[in-house]
């Protein structure tokens, strides 16, 4: 059955809630996806949460992925990266978890850098910062920082690194991948609560919509 605008507006005015035009009509029939927020009183709500859930889904995902790769390398123990690459004579790991980490980096500190919210200004200089502070150390190994704090890999200078200089940065010895894993934990759970706020409040739109059907049906 098609949803035409005499039934959304008879449904809405029902329910005590204002309409615009055909809007709604037209987002139950799938003729657009930002009407049904106009509907309901809220331009942006509901595309705004759509929004904001793929955004915050993907920033936990970028943040999960640093704090994964530097827990790799800050681990210890006779089973950890550079424990293991001692005994094999073989760095081929440890240099590849390097570069795992520095493109997890970059790739969260690009999206922070995107975020106008305080908060987001605040995680992306304070990832800024960390690297910052090792800006020499990082340089020796091949990694330089441009202004905007993201991270270039020269990677046969890396390679040519011998592993107690790579273990002395990147390991527990150092501070730079607990520091980092530190703010990559703090952004994920930042971005998992407002994932959730921006998902009930998605739901809750959704509700609305339900209701004024349920609303219309039960009038006959």
């Amino acid at each position: 059955m098609r949803v035409t605008t005499s039934m959304t507006n008879n449904a809405t005015m029902n329910a005590g809630m204002s309409v615009t035009g055909n809007s709604l009509a037209s987002f139950l029939n799938g003729e657009g996806t930002d009407s049904m927020a106009a509907s309901l009183g809220n331009k942006h709500h509901s595309t705004m949460n759509v929004y904001s859930k793929g955004k915050y889904e993907k920033l936990k995902e970028s943040a999960d992925r640093l704090e994964q790769y530097a827990d790799a390398l800050n681990a210890t123990g006779n089973k950890s990266l550079f424990e293991e690459a001692k005994k094999s004579g073989d760095p081929t790991e440890v240099y590849g978890e390097v570069e795992k980490m520095v493109s997890a980096y970059n790739d969260l500190l690009g999206r922070m850098r995107t975020d106008m919210s305080t908060m987001g200004r605040f995680y992306y200089e304070s990832l800024k910062a960390v690297t910052a502070d090792h800006k020499d150390e990082l340089s020796a190994l091949g990694i330089t920082m441009d202004k905007n704090g993201k991270l270039s890999i020269d990677k046969e200078k890396l390679k040519s690194a011998d592993l107690s200089r790579l273990e002395s940065v990147f390991g527990a010895e150092g501070t730079l991948t607990s520091r980092l894993n530190l703010i990559a934990g703090k952004v994920a759970d930042s971005a998992e609560a407002s994932l959730k706020s921006a998902s009930s409040q998605y739901n809750a739109a959704g509700n609305s919509v339900d209701s004024l059907i349920r609303s219309y049906d039960a009038k006959g």
